[in-house]
């Protein structure tokens, strides 16, 4: 029997045979087994809770659910790649995406996850935040006032957009740091990733080194704007401990030559901070006195 996974969840998880639900109790073991996913992972893939999905994978519930059975088919059935054929009801189908909808794909320990983007969250992207910025955070050393250098990428003009929409838009983060044995040698740092907007925020997803790297900004109330306040979860470039930050971006413009700004990119001490940049007050109040919000601590486990 072929069921349809654009059904409700529910009535794909009560067309499920008593074998398709082994089946699916089969997968989740294989998937801990052999992909390293977490219960956790899962769960959130299927958009259900973990001890659902924990219950139905140690026995403790022999059928859960039908709105939790059809979740978790229609999950697997449209993840196919990270499962052998054997472990998927023979007639699984998934439709093809409506041609409105716009699909961004990411892997995050293993895991297809599926985040439905609207093109207007795109182009929103594109036509308003492209362009220059200097990104102010308190240093995860005290005392110190990280400045980088944030490009947010303009669509190309090139870009054939009948062939598949319109692209997630791409960033790049570029800082320097004092080499921790030669401080007068700095060393780069750059994260590359992607951002989009939605309810009112602008988030960017990237990494360095495969170090996830996070931060979101809210998005000003006027299309005129020249600072934009956020927060970031970043790890530290010369020990890769963990930690939060306020942070401050501010717009230079949509074109803009980094080689004028070469000298305010960097790592400073507050004084030299306070005396090299025009606008120090205005940024050091919007971070606050407090600055890092969390960091990693090995003795408190």
């Amino acid at each position: 029997m072929e069921i349809d996974p654009s059904l409700p969840d529910r009535h794909v998880g009560s067309m499920l045979s008593g074998e398709e639900v082994e089946r699916l109790r089969q997968a989740i073991g294989w998937l801990r087994e052999n992909r390293g996913l977490r219960l956790k992972d899962l769960a959130l893939g299927c958009d259900s809770a973990e001890h659902t999905i924990r219950n139905f994978a140690y026995r403790k519930s022999h059928r859960p659910d039908n709105s939790f059975l059809g979740k978790l088919y229609k999950y697997l059935a449209g993840n196919k790649d990270l499962l052998p054929a054997e472990h998927l009801t023979a007639d699984a189908h998934v439709p093809d995406a409506p041609d409105s909808s716009f699909r961004a794909f990411s892997r995050y320990d293993l895991i297809k996850m599926e985040l439905p983007i609207a093109e207007g969250d795109l182009k929103r992207v594109f036509d308003r935040y492209s362009g220059y910025y200097l990104f102010f955070r308190r240093s995860y050393r005290p005392g110190r006032m990280s400045v980088s250098w944030l490009h947010l990428r303009p669509l190309s003009p090139k870009l054939d957009l009948s062939k598949g929409g319109l692209p997630l838009p791409r960033f790049t983060l570029f800082t320097k740091y004092p080499n921790r044995i030669d401080p007068d040698a700095p060393r780069s740092y750059i994260v590359p990733g992607y951002a989009i907007t939605k309810n009112s925020r602008l988030y960017f997803v990237g990494h360095h080194d495969g170090e996830l790297k996070f931060f979101t900004l809210t998005e000003p109330p006027s299309a005129r704007f020249t600072y934009m306040q956020g927060i970031c979860l970043f790890s530290s470039a010369d020990d890769n401990q963990p930690f939060a930050t306020r942070l401050v971006c501010q717009r230079l413009g949509p074109d803009v030559d980094r080689d004028d700004w070469e000298d305010k990119i960097g790592v400073f001490p507050v004084e030299k901070f306070n005396k090299a940049f025009d606008n120090a007050d205005i940024v050091t109040r919007a971070l606050g006195d407090g600055g890092v919000l969390f960091e990693s601590d090995p003795d408190r486990g």
